[in-house]
């Protein structure tokens, strides 16, 4: 008994002198007026961490925006039928085409939007290449960038359409990148009803890619070719779809390469001058047939800038890229389709004077054309 009030007494003595808590008895439980104070306390951490980064990067994004803004340069006939200066016998996958990245993608949010200009503004200014993202809203199909709806998808195919009727001498690749809410029955139904079926090129008993790498410029003239992407979709209602794919080593079949890392197109503008365009121009020397999109747009990974504000820092070093290709005769075979964000006749004029360069200009006016592109390229040597 002497010895339990000794265990006891020192027991207390550890404890400061109070009683001793019963084993395995948790801590006070906190009230809900505490928890609401915690709370309260995480959220305005949350909001004061907000402000605090809008005070900083408003300034820093305002600016960036002030870089890009919407061509206000009247586009000529040497964008506009930029492809009738070209020689027919050209094949088609080794042109230099210009391309917009996210094409439909204007009257967006400023986290959104990859383009000022509608489609048939771009067309006028001479992009060949169309990056489309459709979505079914209801009733209507729309384009869309993430989570955002943008411009109403039939618009575009007039555009398409009425431009193709004006200028024959052009051809079109038409790239359906991805879908949103199973769109494609009534996407590839409204193009038929829209956009003539004598615009459509078919494959034929060779394979896509041998097929549309032995086709010719004068062969296409007038027409559209079509593709869809087999991992977005596994729609193959219509005779004249060809596969494009991201990764050619998982989609054999594709004849169109877009190759696109996030992290690769996340980087500085620096950086993604230095070393991403030419890992994805390494990628299609690789591959080597078929066409090939080169994808020279930064992506905002951090999802706090936006497009506009990367398109900024990038386009000086994009426009020096692209000049030094000129000359650059053992890289030039090689680059096919490039894609931008904001098109304007500058950047479009880069990528089409290339083909000066490849030597499928006519002979006959190859010295007016080159002086007129490098005008709106602002070429000046």
């Amino acid at each position: 008994m002497e010895n339990d009030n000794v265990l006891s007494a020192q027991a207390a003595s550890e404890n400061g002198g109070g009683s001793v808590a019963p084993s395995g008895k948790k801590g006070k439980k906190l009230t809900r007026r505490e928890k609401g104070r915690i709370v309260l306390i995480v959220f305005g951490a949350i909001a004061a961490l907000i402000a605090l980064l809008a005070v900083i990067l408003a300034p820093i994004i305002v600016e960036g925006n002030k870089v890009i803004v919407r061509d206000s340069v009247e586009p000529d006939v040497y964008l506009t039928e930029w492809m009738s200066f070209i020689a027919d016998e050209t094949p088609i996958t080794d042109m230099a085409i210009p391309g917009s990245h996210d094409s439909g993608c204007i009257e967006m949010p400023w986290y959104a939007a990859t383009q000022d200009l509608t489609f048939a503004e771009q067309l006028d200014r001479g992009v060949r290449y169309f990056d489309i993202r459709v979505n079914k809203k209801g009733d209507d199909l729309v384009i869309f960038h993430g989570i955002v709806n943008g411009v109403g998808y039939e618009g575009i195919l007039r555009d398409i359409e009425a431009f193709m009727t004006a200028h024959p001498s052009e051809f079109l690749l038409l790239d359906f990148s991805h879908f949103k809410n199973d769109s494609e029955e009534e996407v590839f139904r409204l193009f038929d009803e829209i956009v003539s079926a004598e615009r459509l090129v078919n494959d034929s008993g060779k394979s896509d890619t041998e097929f549309l790498d032995s086709i010719t410029l004068e062969e296409v003239r007038g027409k559209c070719i079509v593709f869809v992407d087999p991992d977005e979709t596994d729609y193959d209602g219509r005779e004249y779809l060809f596969k494009r794919a991201n990764d050619k080593e998982e989609f054999p079949e594709a004849s169109l390469v877009s190759p696109y890392k996030m992290m690769w197109n996340g980087r500085s503008a620096s950086r993604f001058i230095e070393k991403t365009l030419w890992s994805y121009i390494d990628i299609f020397k690789g591959v080597d047939s078929g066409f090939f999109v080169l994808q020279s747009q930064l992506t905002d990974c951090a999802l706090i800038f936006g497009p506009r504000y990367r398109e900024g820092e990038l386009i000086g070093y994009a426009a020096d890229f692209f000049k030094a290709l000129y000359s650059d005769t053992d890289t030039l075979p090689y680059i096919n389709i490039v894609m931008c964000d904001f098109v304007t006749c500058e950047k479009t004029a880069l990528i089409i004077r290339l083909n000066v360069a490849k030597g499928y200009v006519e002979p006959g006016v190859a010295e007016e054309f080159s002086a007129a592109v490098d005008k709106f390229a602002n070429i000046t040597e």
